[in-house]
């Protein structure tokens, strides 16, 4: 870890080496050469911390922002881009006076005082009924444009004859731009395996790659013999949507050098399965529970992360071990002992299948009396 010296150290150290130099005389605040060297320690620290600065925007674990971006750069890693929610289908059911059209650019709204805004990409033609089928894009990218079927939508400005505007389809696809920490997440996870050669490292490295995807598990031969499945999981912890399965089993396939044949390789949203830990504790002086729970909260996301690497068929049920749990808990600072640790209501390993990712979903602590 690199320190730096303070303004203060740094006036004290200039005033030192003037003294060696053209001896004793006052150096109090108002004198030449209090004035003269005051201002250059001010200068001289603000530069010590614009070293500091670039220092730590060379590593990964402490850059931020573009300079994280530059630094996993290294490896061939670029942050994946937000995309715009679409309908994969015309889905989009317009209804208004017969043989209208409705033109290409026509902009709606959700209803409410934060609306969404769509955009109509292709002319649609209302048939003798009234009725019409269209595509639609969000205009913003991200997971906010992900809308579900039934959703009605209103023209920002007034179309002529047109009555009514509703999704018969999830609008999908939307996802947000890769945060830090899952970049810098994905950047360990490939620095730390060996992908070579379409093994299982791999097939997860391609699959981390696609926008929406923010975790994978890869089980090879267990759908039959020379078969992989890649188990995928979206942004919050939420199983991704059909547009971004299909996405990532593209650029699997765009990507594989070797393996098996397009029907042996079968990519999965993931089913996400909660756990919940429930455990009383008695704390430190000056910790509150609240505190205890935050830190707890962040310690199983990290065990979490860890159990959810590549594996094969002979792995595929995974353990999340009660007295790991408890060690993680015993860990935290502030807690000086623990009692009553349930995963799920048990005092007990909990297990997550091949096709399930752990999410964590309450933590209840209450205070040792």
């Amino acid at each position: 870890m690199i320190t730096i010296p303070t303004e203060d150290e740094i006036f004290n150290r200039l005033v030192a080496k003037y003294l060696s130099i053209a001896g004793p005389m006052n150096v109090e605040e108002g004198s030449i050469p209090h004035d003269f060297l005051k201002p250059t320690s001010m200068e001289l620290a603000e530069a010590y911390r614009f070293v500091l600065a670039l220092y730590y925007a060379l590593w990964v674990e402490y850059a931020e922002g573009e300079n994280l971006d530059l630094a996993v750069s290294t490896q061939g890693i670029e942050r994946k881009k937000a995309t715009k929610a679409t309908l994969p289908s015309p889905q989009l059911k317009l209804q208004g006076a017969s043989t209208d059209i409705i033109r290409a650019g026509t902009r709606f709204m959700t209803e409410g005082t934060n609306p969404l805004f769509f955009v109509l990409p292709e002319d649609v033609r209302l048939d003798g009924l009234g009725n019409g089928f269209g595509l639609l894009i969000a205009e913003d990218a991200g997971q906010q444009g992900n809308l579900k079927a039934g959703t009605i939508l209103l023209p920002v400005q007034t179309v002529n004859g047109l009555q009514s505007v509703e999704l018969l389809s999830d609008l999908e696809g939307g996802a947000d731009e890769e945060s830090d920490t899952e970049l810098r997440s994905r950047y360990w996870q490939k620095v730390r395996r060996r992908a070579t050669s379409g093994n299982a490292a791999h097939y997860m490295e391609w699959a981390l790659e696609v926008p929406g995807v923010t975790a994978a598990r890869v089980f090879e031969n267990l759908d039959g013999p020379n078969t992989v499945r890649v188990v995928l999981l979206g942004q919050n912890g939420l199983p991704p949507d059909a547009s971004i399965v299909e996405a990532a089993k593209k650029h699997i396939l765009s990507q594989r050098p070797l393996g098996p044949g397009n029907d042996g390789i079968f990519v999965v949203a993931a089913v996400a399965k909660p756990f919940n830990f429930s455990a009383s504790v008695k704390l430190d002086k000056g910790f509150t529970v609240e505190e205890i729970a935050s830190s707890y909260s962040l310690a199983i996301n990290d065990y979490f992360s860890d159990l959810q690497e590549s594996t094969d068929s002979a792995d595929m049920t995974r353990t999340i071990i009660w007295t790991k749990s408890g060690a993680l808990l015993h860990g935290i600072k502030g807690v000086l002992d623990y009692n009553g640790l349930t995963i799920n209501g048990a005092a007990a390993n909990a297990t997550f299948g091949p096709d399930e990712v752990p999410v964590l979903g309450m933590v209840t602590l209450e205070v040792m009396a």
